[in-house]
This record gives C-alpha cells, sequence and structure tokens, in this order.
C-alpha cells in the first residue's frame, strides 16, 4: 500500500508544480492537437477578431511548428489566405526555405508570436495586403498546413 500511495503522491506533486494546461503531465497519447487561436487584445466582451492595414496579428500556436532557421531564434514560416467569394485561397502562401543557423522545428504549447503581414507580402511576391477577410496559415513539421480561426482587416480610420 505504501509504494501505491508514495507514487500517487509524487504524480500529484508534478501535476500541482505545473502550469495550468502543460501538455508535459499528460501522456504522449493525449497530446494536445495543433491549433491557432486569436490573442486578446481587448477588454470587455469578447468581439470578432479584426485588425488594421498596419496591425500585427498575435496569435497562440501550439503543435510542432516548422522555424525559418534564424540566428534570431523561434520564427515560424508562415503565410496568409484570403477569403474570395465563398473559397479561401492562398494569398500570401507560407515560406517553405529555411536558413541553417537555428532549429528547424520546435514543440510550442500556446506560444505567442507576432504574424507580421509586411513580412509575408515582401516586394515581387505581387499581393499587396489590403482590406478583407483572411486566416493565419503556419507550417508544422513535416510540411503540414495548420490553418487559424478567420479575422477580418480594415483600412485604419
Amino acid at each position: 500500500m505504501r509504494p501505491l500511495l508514495l507514487l500517487s503522491s509524487l504524480v500529484f506533486a508534478h501535476a500541482l508544480s505545473a502550469q495550468p494546461g502543460d501538455p508535459s503531465i499528460f501522456p504522449p497519447s493525449l497530446r494536445l492537437e495543433p491549433s491557432i487561436s486569436h490573442r486578446a487584445i481587448r477588454s470587455g466582451p469578447p468581439t470578432p477578431a479584426f485588425y488594421y492595414l498596419t496591425d500585427t496579428i498575435e496569435v497562440l500556436i501550439t503543435g510542432e511548428v516548422k522555424l525559418d532557421g534564424s540566428c534570431s531564434g523561434g520564427t515560424p514560416l508562415y503565410g496568409f489566405q484570403r477569403k474570395e467569394g465563398k473559397e479561401w485561397t492562398d494569398y500570401l502562401p507560407p515560406c517553405n526555405v529555411q536558413l541553417c543557423c537555428g532549429m528547424p522545428s520546435a514543440s510550442w504549447y500556446q506560444r505567442p508570436i507576432a504574424l507580421i503581414p509586411a513580412h509575408v507580402a515582401m516586394p515581387g511576391r505581387g499581393r499587396p495586403w489590403k482590406p478583407g477577410e483572411y486566416r493565419a496559415v503556419v507550417l508544422l513539421a513535416g510540411d503540414k498546413e495548420l490553418v487559424g480561426p478567420a479575422f477580418t482587416v480594415v483600412k485604419a480610420e
């Protein structure tokens, strides 16, 4: 009986020391699904996610994310889709080129990251950032695309 009590107290102590929702306390078979969610940037009642043309899109990402391999650290390979009529089209697709200085991928759990449309809409890509309905696309390890929830981009007043 004592070994069982000791084992259960050790597991309970680990669960108490972990951050709320920390995936390290879950067995590998119960790992969280990859996800993108918009960071709450306003107080008060929830409102649909919208940004101005010059805003940075702030999201929380969970998953095995493919990184750009830059020396500056953890920047995911990302892009954007735009709703054209009823269809989602690759408007600014993720670049799949990695540099050789940093890590190729990393496991993230609700990591806050700023996705900057201007970095993706570089000269030569031919797609200026304009008002409309969009969603972020982040590349996961294995070149799987993780698509986020829709948000609206509006002109600054």
